[in-house]
C-alpha cells in the first residue's frame, strides 16, 4: 500500500468575495483578508474580536443550565467547611480540570480530595470505587470534571449514599437522558441557552469557578492565575480554538509563559519546551503526551500530583518520572504502529475499500489510540485497533472527516459489548469471536456511506503568495492569529515556480 497524495484546495469564489468585502471595510493585503475569511470572519468587527480577544469576551457563566444551583451548593460547602471530592478523568483535559478545582478551592481555604480513575481497573468516568472512597472520607459533595454525563447508575449510587453530585462535562448526552444529579453543567445539553457549546471539560469547570467568583464578589485575578491549566487542557483536547476557547487559550498560554504553577514549570523544563515561547504546538506535541503517559500506563494521579505540587524539587522528581513513562509509552506505541503497518500491507487493496480493523494480544490498551491516529494520518483510512486480553478486546477507533465512525459503531451495537465517543474518535469493547463479524459490518457501512470510495485527503491553502510578501509584517499578523488549533489551523501558503 502507498500513501495517498493529498489534493491542494485553494480558496473558492465565496472566500474571495468575503475577502474582498473585508478589504473594502479596511484596506489590507489580500492574503490577510483570505486568512480571515477562511476562518469564518466576514466583517471588520469580527476580525477585531478575533485578533484582539479580551477576558471581557468571556460568556456569562450563569447562562449555563443549573449554574445557579451548583454555585449555591458550593457556597454552602464553603460556609460550613465541608470536605469536597473532585472526580476527574485520566486524559489531559480531565487532569487539568481536576487540578484547577483543587488549586482554586484549596486557595480559598477548602478541604478538597480528588480521585482519577484507573484506566484498567475502573475504566472511563465516574466509578463506584470513587464514590466509596468519598464515603470513607466523609465527603457530602462530589463534583465530576470531563465526565459524568452518561453516569446513570453511578449517579443513582451517589444519591443512594446521601451525597450531593454536581456533574461538569462537555460530552454529548445520550438520547435526551440525564443522570440524577443536583446539577448538570454541560453546554451540549438539549435546549441549552449557553451560547458556546464547544468548551473542553476544563473549560466547563472554569465556568463553574468563574460563576462562584462572580456570585461572591471575589477578585477574579486569582482565578485568572490558573488559566495556564485551562489553556493546557483546552489545547490538548483538540476542541475548536474559536470563540470562548480562543480567549481561554490565548490568555492561558500567555500565563503559561511565566507560570506560577511549580509542577507545570518543572514539566516545561523537563520536556525541553522553552518556557517563554510556549505555544499551542508545544502543548499538543511536547506537554500533552507527557501528561497523558501516566494515565495510559500506570495512574493519572501522578499527573494531578504534579500539577498541584508546590515544592520545586518534588515537582522535578515527578516530572522526571513522567518523562521516563513517556519514553516507555513512545516505544510501545512505535511497536504497535510498526506491527499494524505490517498487517495493513498484508491486507492490501481490501483496506482501501473497507477501512482498517486490526487486533492483537500483543498491543497495550493504553497506546492503541495514538497508533490508530498515526495510521489515519498516514493512510487516510478509518481505523480501528483492538487490544485483546483473553476473550475480551478493547478498541480505539479514529476516522477521516468524511466518515462518522461513532455512528458506524452504533450500527454495530448488536456485535459490540459497549461503544462511545464522537464522529472522529470512539472507543469500544468486543468479544474476540465477534471481531470478524464487526470487520465485515464495518466494511459494509463504509462502502455504503462512501460509495465512490475513500477520497484522497485535502490540504487547504490559505492563499497564493509571492516571496516578496514574506516579511515581518506577515509574521506579526500570523502571531495575532495564534493560538492555532482546531478550526484555526496554522496558515499554509502556496507560491509557484
Amino acid at each position: 500500500m502507498i500513501e495517498k497524495a493529498p489534493r491542494w484546495v485553494l480558496p473558492g469564489q465565496e472566500i474571495e468575495d468575503i475577502a474582498e468585502r473585508l478589504i473594502q471595510e479596511h484596506p489590507m493585503p489580500p492574503h490577510f483578508s483570505r486568512m480571515l475569511a477562511i476562518r469564518g470572519i466576514s466583517s471588520l468587527a469580527e476580525a477585531n474580536a478575533f485578533i484582539n480577544p479580551s477576558l471581557s469576551d468571556l460568556r456569562d457563566p450563569f447562562l449555563m443550565k443549573d449554574m445557579g444551583v451548583a454555585v449555591g451548593r458550593l457556597k454552602e460547602a464553603m460556609r460550613t467547611g465541608e470536605h469536597i471530592m473532585v472526580l476527574g478523568d485520566y486524559d489531559v483535559d480531565g487532569v487539568c480540570g481536576t487540578a484547577l478545582f483543587y488549586r482554586v478551592m484549596t486557595n480559598l481555604g477548602m478541604k478538597v480530595s480528588y480521585h482519577v480513575p484507573d484506566r484498567f481497573k475502573e475504566g472511563y468516568g465516574v466509578s463506584r470505587e470513587a464514590v466509596d472512597r468519598a464515603i470513607e472520607l466523609g465527603v457530602k459533595l462530589v463534583i465530576s470534571v470531563d465526565s459524568g454525563i452518561t453516569a446513570f447508575e453511578e449517579a443513582d449510587y451517589v444519591q443512594k449514599k446521601g451525597i450531593d453530585f454536581i456533574i461538569t462535562d462537555h460530552h454529548e448526552p445520550q438520547a435526551n437522558q440525564l443522570p440524577s444529579a443536583l446539577a448538570v453543567l454541560d453546554p451540549k445539553l438539549p435546549g441549552s441557552s449557553y451560547p458556546f457549546r464547544d468548551l473542553a471539560g476544563v473549560g466547563v469547570m472554569f465556568k463553574l469557578l468563574q460563576a462562584l467568583y462572580i456570585d461572591t464578589d471575589m477578585d477574579p485575578a486569582d482565578l485568572y492565575d490558573e488559566l495556564d491549566l485551562v489553556a493546557l487542557g483546552t489545547a490538548a483536547d483538540v476542541v475548536p480554538l474559536v470563540d470562548e476557547n480562543r480567549v481561554l487559550a490565548r490568555f492561558g498560554i500567555d500565563r503559561m509563559r511565566n507560570t506560577a504553577n511549580t509542577g507545570l514549570a518543572a514539566l516545561i523544563e523537563i520536556s525541553g519546551a522553552m518556557k517563554g515561547r510556549v505555544n499551542s504546538s508545544n502543548i499538543i506535541y511536547l506537554l500533552a503526551p507527557r501528561l497523558n503517559a501516566p494515565g495510559r500506563l500506570s495512574s493519572a494521579s501522578k499527573t494531578v500530583d504534579l500539577l498541584i505540587c508546590e515544592n520545586w524539587m518534588r515537582a522535578l522528581e515527578i516530572a522526571d518520572d513522567i518523562e521516563k513513562e513517556n519514553a516507555v509509552r513512545r516505544e510501545m506505541n512505535d511497536r504497535v504502529y510498526t506491527e499494524a503497518e505490517r498487517m495493513i500491507q498484508e491486507l492490501g487493496h481490501e483496506a482501501w475499500t473497507r477501512g482498517i480493523v486490526l487486533a492483537s494480544s500483543d498491543w497495550h490498551q493504553g497506546v492503541i489510540g495514538i497508533a490508530a491516529s498515526r495510521i489515519v494520518e498516514k493512510y487516510y483510512l478509518p481505523t480501528v485497533l483492538i487490544s485483546l486480553e483473553g476473550e475480551v478486546g478493547k478498541g480505539s477507533a479514529r476516522s477521516i472527516k468524511e466518515f462518522d465512525i461513532c455512528g458506524a459503531m452504533g450500527e454495530c451495537e448488536n456485535i459490540l459489548d459497549t461503544y462511545g465517543g464522537h464522529k472522529y474518535a470512539a472507543g469500544l469493547s468486543i468479544r474476540s469471536e465477534r471481531i470478524e463479524d464487526f470487520r465485515c459490518k464495518f466494511g459494509e457501512i463504509l462502502c455504503r456511506d462512501l460509495p465512490e470510495g475513500i477520497p484522497a485527503p485535502s490540504i487547504t491553502i490559505d492563499s497564493e503568495i509571492d516571496f516578496s510578501y514574506l516579511n515581518t509584517h506577515l509574521i506579526n499578523f500570523l502571531n495575532k492569529l495564534a493560538p492555532f488549533g482546531e478550526n484555526n489551523p496554522i496558515p499554509l501558503f502556496l507560491t509557484r515556480n
